[in-house]
């Protein structure tokens, strides 16, 4: 691995996850659809700044796992859930100048993340192994010193979520790290939360309208990502977190310590002015850092 990274070649692999998103993307047992229209949509999100991800808080990431880094034995990570391999590039940069780097394990329930993330580890000269699992089932026998994720408690409904955090305790070492990031909607009532109609048109036009600005690798015209952003809308429904205090009690009450725990607007405040679920648009996100206690 160099001893610094590139910037994330998002205008090449953009084109490549839209490819592999045809063939790649998982079918949901339960209601039939596939996961294309987001593994498809995510990174083009991402080259019009669109969508909140692990490049907006770079220093949470790196400096909470430069503090495991001890002698030299290797450690351990576990990406938990990924849209594309964002947080895979945080975690590399965090060992960027160092001699070893870590042992780095990417779970995700779509092959198509894992994908990107095999493919960009190449790129960089990275060794990762890549799991397809749902989170809530998936097992390892040698524990981990961090788990790192963004914008993932969303994607579970509250039981779900509590069972989640449980399953980092389990995996992680005594003494272990979970940092994560996640948005926190006040105010909202229970249940997933939906683009409303208006959000969804205003995405559509805007997509539209900035497509000619994409790099030509991403290779799509403006009148079929426009489409492409009328179904990601439809079908985008994460369940709310509605404050700071939800998240801690979520952490303590799976057994964590929290280390760090802040509140703020994506750095840089608004980039668009659309708003809707995964859109940053100056919206609060918190970030956290807990330990499972080493006792």
């Amino acid at each position: 691995m160099p001893k610094s990274l590139p910037a994330e070649p998002l205008a090449e692999s953009a084109g490549l996850a839209r490819r592999w998103a045809r063939t790649l993307c998982r079918t949901d047992p339960l209601t039939g659809e596939r996961c294309d229209w987001n593994h498809g949509l995510w990174q083009i999100l991402r080259l019009l700044e669109l969508n909140a991800t692990p490049a907006d808080q770079p220093a949470l990431c790196r400096e909470a796992l430069r503090a495991l880094q001890t002698g030299s034995d290797g450690t351990r990570v576990l990406v938990s859930g990924s849209a594309d391999y964002g947080m895979l590039h945080q975690v590399l940069a965090a060992w960027s100048d160092r001699d070893r780097a870590p042992d780095v394990t990417v779970v995700d329930i779509c092959e198509t993340p894992l994908a990107l993330n095999r493919w960009y580890a190449e790129r960089v000269g990275a060794s990762i192994a890549t799991r397809c699992s749902d989170m809530l089932e998936y097992d390892e026998p040698l524990p981990f010193d961090a788990v790192c994720t963004h914008s993932f408690l969303g994607q579970f409904a509250p039981d779900a979520r509590a069972r989640l955090i449980e399953k980092w305790h389990a995996l992680l070492r005594p003494g272990g790290i979970a940092v994560t990031v996640n948005r926190i909607r006040p105010g909202t009532a229970p249940g997933p939360v939906a683009f409303g109609a208006q959000q969804a048109v205003a995405l559509r036009a805007m997509i539209e309208r900035l497509a000619p600005s994409l790099p030509p690798a991403v290779g799509v015209d403006g009148a079929t990502l426009a489409a492409d952003a009328e179904r990601y809308a439809l079908r985008q429904r994460p369940h709310p977190i509605a404050s700071v205090a939800e998240i801690r009690a979520l952490f303590e009450r799976g057994g964590f310590e929290i280390v760090q725990l802040s509140c703020a607007p994506v750095p840089g405040g608004p980039r668009h002015s659309v708003r809707g679920p995964t859109v940053s648009a100056g919206a609060d996100y918190v970030s956290v850092i807990a330990r499972r206690p080493r006792s």
